[in-house]
C-alpha cells in the first residue's frame, strides 16, 4: 500500500472544468509523452499540464498540487501504473485515472477499472483523445471500443447470466453495460431506455450485489466464479 499525506479534495462533482483543470501524465516514454502533450494543448489550451516519468516522482509532489485526471501508463520504471492507481485510491485521490497502455491484457483491464480506473485505453487508440477527454471530463467513464470488446467478451465468459446474482435478463444488460465502462446515459441510449430507468436498475444491481459504485461492481463481477 502507497501511504499518503491527507489529499487535498477536489470538489469534481460530476464533471471537471475545462477552464480550471490540471492534467498529469505519468508517462517514461519521452516521444509518446511529447506528443501526448502536444495534443493536450491543443485540445486545451488553458489547462494545467504536469508529467512524471515514474510514480515514485509523483508520489513526491505535494498533495495539493496532484491533477484532476491522471493519465497513467501501466508499464513504469518501479511502481507500476496498476499499483499507482491502487495506492492512490485506497489513500483517497479523488481525481479521475486513465489508463494509457500498449497492454490489452484482460486482466489488467479489470484490475485497472476495479482499482478506480475511469478509462483504460490503448495508446493505439489515441486518435479518439478529444471524444476521451470530453467524457472524463464531463464525468463519464471511457472503455475504447477494442477494449470495451474484450471486457464484454471477459465479461460473457464468466457467465455473469448465472442464478448466484438474482438478476433479471433487463438488469443483466444493464450491468455488462455499466462494467464495460458505459455512462448512464450510454446504457440508456443502447438499451432504448430513459436515464432515470437505468439509473433505477443501476440502483437494483448495486443493492442485489451489496456494492456501492462501479469499482466494488466490477470487483465484484471480476472474482465471481
Amino acid at each position: 500500500m502507497v501511504h499518503l499525506q491527507p489529499f487535498r479534495r477536489v470538489s469534481l462533482g460530476d464533471s471537471v472544468s475545462r477552464e480550471s483543470v490540471h492534467i498529469g501524465i505519468v508517462e517514461n516514454d519521452p516521444e509518446f509523452r511529447d506528443s501526448l502533450l502536444i495534443t493536450l494543448k491543443k485540445l486545451l489550451p488553458k489547462a494545467k499540464l504536469s508529467w512524471w516519468q515514474s510514480a515514485e516522482g509523483l508520489l513526491k509532489e505535494d498533495r495539493a498540487g496532484l491533477p484532476d485526471v491522471l493519465l497513467l501508463d501501466v508499464m513504469l520504471p518501479g511502481m507500476s501504473g496498476i499499483d499507482l492507481a491502487r495506492g492512490l485510491a485506497e489513500d483517497g485521490f479523488e481525481g479521475k485515472i486513465v489508463i494509457l497502455t500498449n497492454m490489452n491484457s484482460d486482466s489488467l483491464i479489470l484490475e485497472a477499472i476495479e482499482n478506480g480506473a475511469v478509462g483504460y485505453i490503448l495508446k493505439s487508440d489515441l486518435h479518439e483523445l478529444k471524444s476521451i477527454m470530453e467524457t472524463v471530463l464531463a464525468g463519464g467513464a471511457i472503455l475504447t471500443p477494442t477494449i470495451a470488446l474484450r471486457v464484454m467478451t471477459t465479461l460473457r465468459q464468466r457467465r455473469l447470466e448465472s442464478p448466484d446474482f438474482g438478476l433479471s435478463a433487463r438488469l443483466q444488460q444493464v450491468l455488462e453495460l455499466m462494467v464495460a465502462g458505459k455512462t448512464i446515459p450510454q446504457v440508456a441510449k443502447a438499451l432504448r431506455l430513459s436515464p432515470s430507468t437505468v439509473h433505477g436498475y443501476v440502483k437494483d444491481i448495486y443493492k442485489k450485489l451489496n456494492v456501492h459504485n462501479r469499482a466494488q461492481l466490477v470487483g465484484k463481477v471480476r472474482n465471481f466464479g
